[in-house]
């Protein structure tokens, strides 16, 4: 799974979570500043470990604060496991 198409389930899930359009979650904008707070996190997070089949923190939307910081993270774990 590429790093892009990791991108657009953490969109879709955003998006779903913020009940805004799609085209309203920048890739590149803080998780914060698009209105995600601690539950929506969650959720969020629930929704990508069954997408992706990856163990996630809620540290990780932290850590990787915006959709393209988070997907290409995912995507490196998703790399690593599949050579492993």
């Amino acid at each position: 799974m590429t790093q892009e198409q990791i991108a657009e389930f953490c969109i879709v899930s955003l998006a779903n979570v913020l009940r805004i359009a799609r085209e309203r979650v920048k890739t590149d904008t803080k998780f914060t500043r698009l209105g995600l707070d601690s539950a929506m996190v969650v959720y969020v997070m629930m929704e990508l470990e069954e997408k992706l089949d990856l163990e996630l923190s809620t540290d990780d939307f932290y850590d990787y604060p915006t959709v393209d910081a988070l997907s290409h993270q995912l995507a490196q774990r998703r790399a690593r496991r599949s050579a492993a």
